[in-house]
């Protein structure tokens, strides 16, 4: 849910200066807080909902929410939580076996580099770590294939471990480059020949 304050303005009519009712004790500082920015993100990233899906959605139930602003809200509460987001690819980094896959996508803003740019190829990367009990799960967007971003996650792989086992289909774009790994390659595609 959500708690809309709208403040009366009012304009003296001799000087033309405008004053604001006082906001009622207890609202906060920030506009908008860190459970809806929480929120946004999951609906967006989690549930693949397109901010002006959301903005439909929330001007149905009389919250204004227009998506430029769900944008910057996703942004701030994204920047308050990016040292996680550096430690959870330093935990998947320490994986015992890592699974990596990856699809094209397309990306407006390289899009429109793509006719300057040597490589044009976009894609999205998921790669799986299992770490003891605990799966952490990482997700790169960008021109970097899978193999490529694998590689930039095991680069902060602590030296004394043993090789991981990467678990992929056997796309030459899958492979980790300069990592060792133990490569298994998915059987169900080997079946198919593919």
């Amino acid at each position: 849910h959500a708690t809309v304050f709208q403040m009366q303005k009012l304009r003296c009519n001799l000087c033309g200066e405008i004053f604001t009712a006082e906001e009622p004790p207890g609202i906060g500082e920030e506009k908008y807080d860190a459970e809806s920015g929480a929120m946004i993100a999951l609906l967006k990233y989690g549930s693949g909902l397109p901010f002006n899906r959301l903005e439909q959605l929330q001007a149905s139930l009389g919250v204004p929410l227009p998506a430029s602003t769900q944008w910057e809200i996703v942004e701030q509460v994204a920047d308050r939580i990016y040292p996680a987001y550096l430690e959870l690819n330093f935990q998947g980094a320490q994986g015992e076996v890592v699974y990596n896959d990856d699809t094209t996508a397309k990306i407006l803003e390289l899009m429109k580099e793509n006719k300057d740019a040597s490589r044009k190829g976009m894609f999205s990367s998921a790669i799986l770590s299992t770490v003891g009990e605990h799966k952490i799960a990482l997700f790169f967007t960008g021109r970097k294939h899978a193999g490529e971003n694998l590689e930039q996650v095991l680069r902060k792989r602590n030296s004394g471990l043993k090789t991981p086992i990467q678990m992929c289909d056997a796309l030459s774009r899958n492979f980790s480059g300069d990592f060792n790994t133990l490569l298994a390659n998915c059987l169900a595609h080997g079946r198919r020949n593919f």
